[in-house]
């Protein structure tokens, strides 16, 4: 099992100075990626539900800074050397689909190949809306179907073009092309069926957010059958997650990894027997009302505690 960072891009927390130096100790230390996450704009107000926390746990306070994700791992690109750099994730369908795809395959190519998509759909109509992209909202599913689909024909073809019921592109050329081949892996985010089914049809995985072990057990083995039901094998669609870490405490949530070494080993395992591909942890201090930055301290003693082998 892999082991990602969470470097932060938001909130705070979410500083030039805290973002590089998280950056870099997990490239320094051995983690295979650095994830950002994904908000141009955060309205005052708002009745979106929120998806993953209780009322109240997403608010504009709480996402004070909030850099934008692409240009964050640019920066970050340059001052690494071997981490990958991965959206975590990035909500497609509001942005434009085509200039989206330039500036990832470029990021790519610049950062020889480090590049991981995770994508979903959005929850916050309210960002749509300020966005421009409001019609859409309703329509983001297909809109994101076809956005994967869009990428792949600029990242693979010579010349590339797409007809959609959402987006159509002309014949184009589209250079450069990402580093990767065929094309960076898409990871389509979001804990709901439909990102299951979409992952299994169109991704090159399934990115999970804060789900218990029982609820994460379940979900793979329906990812597994949905793979199988798109004609794929299981193991061409593997599963990664988004979990928050709490070394040394005792109360924490389900979905948390944490507790004593031996209880932090223990849950690993279990994760690792599940099959899951790769963590993306998350070491935000959470002590305060607002998230603070990212715990360097923890960074450095999960990475002795599972043994990672440091990047020369």
């Amino acid at each position: 099992m892999r082991y990602g960072v969470s470097i932060n891009n938001r909130g705070p927390g979410g500083t030039t100075a805290n973002i590089i130096a998280a950056a870099q100790r997990a490239d320094q230390l051995g983690y295979t990626t650095v994830w950002v996450s994904d908000h141009v704009v955060v309205p005052e107000q708002f009745s979106s539900h929120y998806p993953y926390g209780p009322p109240g746990s997403f608010s504009v306070e709480k996402r004070k800074s909030f850099y934008e994700p692409l240009m964050t791992l640019a920066y970050v690109a340059g001052a690494t050397r071997g981490v990958r750099l991965g959206t975590s994730v990035l909500v497609a369908p509001q942005r434009e689909p085509v200039l989206t795809g330039k500036m990832l395959a470029t990021l790519d190519a610049l950062s020889g190949g480090r590049v991981v998509v995770g994508v979903g759909a959005g929850w916050l109509r309210e960002e749509f809306e300020a966005l421009g992209t409001g019609a859409l909202f309703d329509e983001r599913g297909p809109a994101l179907d076809e956005c994967i689909q869009l990428w792949k024909a600029l990242w693979t073809q010579e010349t590339s073009s797409f007809q959609g019921r959402v987006y159509s592109l002309p014949p184009v050329r589209a250079f450069p092309k990402p580093a990767q081949r065929p094309h960076p892996p898409i990871l389509v985010g979001g804990n709901g069926r439909p990102a299951r089914r979409r992952a299994a049809r169109l991704g090159d995985g399934w990115h999970a957010l804060d789900l218990p072990p029982n609820q994460l057990r379940a979900a793979m083995a329906d990812l597994r059958a949905l793979a199988v039901a798109a004609g794929r094998r299981p193991e061409d669609v593997p599963t990664s997650v988004r979990v928050r870490v709490r070394l040394g405490a005792a109360e924490r949530k389900a979905s948390d990894v944490g507790g004593s070494p031996a209880e932090v080993r223990a849950q690993l395992a279990a994760l690792e027997e599940m099959g899951v591909a790769e963590l993306n942890l998350d070491f935000t201090d959470f002590s305060a009302d607002s998230p603070g930055p990212l715990r360097l301290d923890a960074l450095e003693r999960f990475a002795e505690l599972v043994g990672l082998p440091p990047r020369g």
